[in-house]
């Protein structure tokens, strides 16, 4: 609910979700972040493997998220089977997307992404100037 009305609350046109390219998660994002995407892919040829993939990938299977008269969504059967989920989701706020898990694979997934960060496997990015942590 609260993430519903901070969406909502931007004016947003909705919501869409699909599987994730690179997690076993489903992706989330507004309507207006995936037509930006869609923007960005006009940079390439028209029919440009790379953008057909992507298109089909992304766009293909996006979904829109329908809200019930409670403010509840329901999410596609066959999307939390591809991604594993079964009972209970877990939710991670990503910026401009988001992503629902498996609880159990994001926690394990979180300490992975800690480990790597502590110890120097996966640098930590130069902040501009006058950003702290």
């Amino acid at each position: 609910a609260p993430f519903r009305t901070a969406v909502e609350s931007r004016k947003s046109l909705g919501l869409v979700i699909f599987r994730s390219l690179t997690d076993p998660a489903i992706e989330g994002m507004t309507v207006e972040r995936l037509q930006q995407m869609a923007s960005a892919l006009e940079s390439l040829p028209p029919f440009a493997s790379e953008r057909a993939y992507f298109e089909t990938a992304i766009f293909g299977a996006a979904q829109a998220l329908v809200y019930d008269g409670e403010g509840r969504c329901s999410l596609p059967k066959a999307l939390l089977d591809q991604v594993g989920i079964s009972a209970e989701v877990a939710f991670l706020g990503r910026g401009a997307t988001f992503q629902i898990w498996e609880p159990q694979a994001l926690a394990r997934r979180a300490a992975d992404s800690v480990e790597a960060i502590k110890t120097g496997a996966v640098p930590f990015p130069t902040l501009p100037a006058g950003l702290l942590l």
